[in-house]
């Protein structure tokens, strides 16, 4: 279970403390580039991948019900929902 979420580096990355203690980091672009909504899988299946800025940050998180984030990035997307478990399987500890 996620106990801690903070956006740090200007909205770089994420920074989540989960209840077992592991601290993780997920960069801006990993999550833009993991994100499940329909816009996303329609942007893969049109260009082959989801095109991320070079400057992408993160400009806002929500929690959704007791089980998820909703995160918007600086590109204007802000439909993904991302789970605790998703985020949990994305998430290592060394990921910049």
């Amino acid at each position: 279970m996620l106990e801690d979420v903070a956006a740090v580096d200007d909205g770089a990355a994420l920074i989540l403390r989960w209840s077992d203690g592991r601290r993780t980091r997920l960069s801006a672009a990993t999550l833009r580039r993991a994100a499940r909504d329909a816009a996303s899988r329609r942007e893969v299946i049109d260009f082959n991948e989801i095109r991320i800025a070079p400057d992408l940050t993160i400009t806002r998180l929500q929690q959704v019900g007791a089980a998820g984030l909703n995160i918007g990035f600086s590109d204007g997307h802000d439909r993904a929902i991302y789970p605790f478990a998703y985020l949990r399987e994305l998430s290592r500890p060394d990921d910049k």
